[in-house]
């Protein structure tokens, strides 16, 4: 996994958090099992790339002061209508403690079934998990090339995932499946030409 590097500046207690947005600033908070709970500020441009490469499973070290701090994104909140970021609660993890996590799956390589017209369902496109810091994944491949036929099914237990690293937490089990695509009613028109 890349390193990601992110710099953070302690937030008071007096600072509201309108005007933490309105420097271009995001007001987040660390925690963690074994972490006392940090008010920060994040610059808006920076999270964002991270946020991009990191998602929620991959390990980010947060630069606050003098003190470094292993976390992973926890919890975003976005305004709904601008889908700026409101809100970051990040995690501090412990490398010897599972910690609880999403890990998006990557649909690779080409589906016979597409070929043969079907209609791909994702059902799942990320799956909850507790895992050890160290076996942090940032996806996990999943290999459309085996729906063959419409009515395939790819399922959780046809993933392969290691359970010696993976506490799979993921209630649903189809991932992927192959149906038929939906037939649309065309309704005819008349043109009446004007004489």
């Amino acid at each position: 996994m890349e390193k990601l590097n992110l710099n953070a500046e302690i937030r008071t207690i007096e600072e509201k958090t309108s005007e933490v947005r309105s420097s271009k600033m995001v007001p987040a908070i660390v925690y963690g099992r074994h972490q006392e709970p940090i008010s920060i500020k994040i610059d808006n441009s920076d999270f964002l790339r991270t946020f991009r490469k990191s998602g929620e499973s991959h390990i980010i070290n947060l630069k606050t002061g003098e003190k470094n701090i292993e976390v992973l994104v926890h919890q975003v909140q976005r305004e709904p209508v601008t889908w700026e970021f409101l809100h970051i609660d990040f995690f501090a993890i412990t490398r010897w403690e599972k910690v609880h996590t999403k890990i998006p799956l990557n649909f690779i390589w080409i589906s016979q079934a597409v070929k043969e017209w079907a209609v791909l369902n994702e059902q799942i496109k990320e799956i909850d998990v507790k895992v050890l810091p160290k076996n942090l994944v940032d996806a996990i491949d999943v290999d459309i090339s085996i729906l063959k036929e419409i009515w395939d099914t790819i399922r959780l237990s046809d993933l392969n995932i290691d359970s010696s690293k993976f506490e799979v937490l993921t209630a649903d089990d189809v991932v992927i499946s192959a149906s038929k695509p939906a037939k649309i009613e065309i309704e005819e028109v008349t043109v009446v030409e004007e004489s």
